[in-house]
């Protein structure tokens, strides 16, 4: 096995690989082979770690029976099953349960005709998770679509040349030694069931989840730099420099840095931090991860958040704690959910999945705990919803309608 391939799938069983190598590793295990390399690599793991591994039901279905019957004789008790949850995505991932995890739910998961029932009524129905799609909107209103285009350059406007990376982000660069000044504007889009990367002119970094928007001019202002937003966009602000002693030092340049939504303005300096503004939520989210950042609401309210903690604004602002964790697991290719309410899942599903999803308003309030890959198909959701033995959800066409 090649020493990178090596490192990828053990990054990939340690639960460390981004989501552009998760992707990568779910197209190597359609290699028998690779699938067998993986197990030797489990394996190994197992005598290191002294616990058992598996591989996921959908990478090999015609090894899994006599894997699947060790792992039932070795999940002895519940200390066993809250390790294996932690260490294997797909295990934890496969199983979300109203209030907690339950070592019967896993042993359900794992046995059950039901289950099993379910699972082959789903592939016959299933519908795949999101991925790496959005479209690029030009300053004279011309659109490339992402997901299809090549990479390499896409396009040059203003002493700005426009690559796509061939881990399939976006990146701006200067196409020579001078960049033309212009006020042109881009703006990066993602559909339902879509997510993408973008390196600004600046540096900054943005992840945009499903069904969102950044726009942001090509020539940031010498005073400011200020994008807009909608949805969900995760930012890593780039720091500038100006040089010093004809270019052997540098100091760095306060330039702010502003996000622009609906309902509010936050202006930051060099951060990390999370923007959730989706139009049908109750609320819009800001949570730092690190930095410094002041969240103006449209009403004259403002706020100044530290690490760890959210911004909330519903009508008023309200700073609490953050579960930094949760708020960023979607950029980490997962779902995480914690007295999720019913409702609330859904939504995040309907964008990731690009469905409908019809439900009755009195199990909007239900409550979830639990993770879910977002590599993971629709049916495994279907399963999650179904083993809580509350509601069932059926799949009609792309409508997801659950009842109780």
């Amino acid at each position: 096995m090649e020493e990178q391939t090596r490192k990828l799938l053990t990054r990939f069983l340690d639960h460390q690989c981004s989501h552009a190598e998760a992707q990568q590793v779910n197209q190597l295990l359609e290699d028998p082979e690779m699938v067998a390399q993986l197990h030797q690599l489990m394996e190994e793991q197992d005598a290191r770690a002294a616990q058992q591994t598996a591989l996921p039901d959908h990478v090999a279905a015609e090894k899994m029976e006599s894997w699947q019957q060790q792992i039932n004789e070795r999940i002895a008790d519940s200390a066993v099953a809250v390790q294996l949850m932690r260490r294997l995505p797909w295990l934890r991932y496969a199983a979300i349960f109203t209030g907690f995890v339950l070592l019967a739910g896993i042993t359900w998961l794992l046995r059950s005709p039901e289950a099993a029932n379910n699972r082959q009524l789903a592939q016959q129905t299933d519908i795949l998770p999101g991925g790496h799609k959005a479209t690029l909107t030009l300053a004279d209103g011309s659109v490339i679509s992402l997901e299809d285009a090549t990479s390499g350059t896409l396009a040059r406007q203003d002493g700005i040349q426009i690559e796509k990376t061939r881990d399939g982000n976006i990146l701006y660069r200067m196409a020579g030694d001078k960049v033309l000044q212009g006020t042109t504007t881009n703006t990066i889009t993602t559909p339902k069931g879509g997510q993408y990367q973008v390196c600004l002119p600046d540096g900054t970094r943005a992840w945009l989840n499903a069904a969102s928007s950044l726009s942001y001019p090509l020539h940031f202002d010498a005073k400011e730099r200020r994008v807009k937003m909608t949805g969900e966009v995760y930012f890593e602000v780039a720091k500038l420099y100006s040089s010093l002693r004809g270019g052997r030092d540098r100091r760095p340049e306060r330039v702010p840095f502003f996000v622009e939504t609906d309902k509010q303005e936050i202006q930051v300096l060099g951060t990390h931090f999370n923007v959730n503004a989706y139009p049908d939520e109750t609320a819009v989210k800001t949570t730092l991860v690190e930095g410094s950042v002041r969240v103006h609401a449209r009403n004259g309210q403002s706020a100044l958040l530290k690490p760890g903690q959210q911004a909330v604004l519903d009508g008023a602002i309200r700073v609490r704690d953050a579960d930094i964790e949760q708020q960023l697991a979607w950029k980490n290719g997962d779902f995480i959910f914690r007295g999720e309410t019913l409702e609330s899942v859904l939504r995040q599903v309907s964008r990731w999945y690009d469905i409908e999803v019809e439900y009755p308003h009195q199990l909007g309030n239900m409550r979830f705990n639990g993770m879910v890959s977002r590599l993971q198909p629709l049916s495994t959701i279907i399963e999650m919803i179904q083993s809580t033995k509350k509601a069932t959800a059926t799949l009609k066409g792309r409508r997801l309608i659950v009842t109780d």
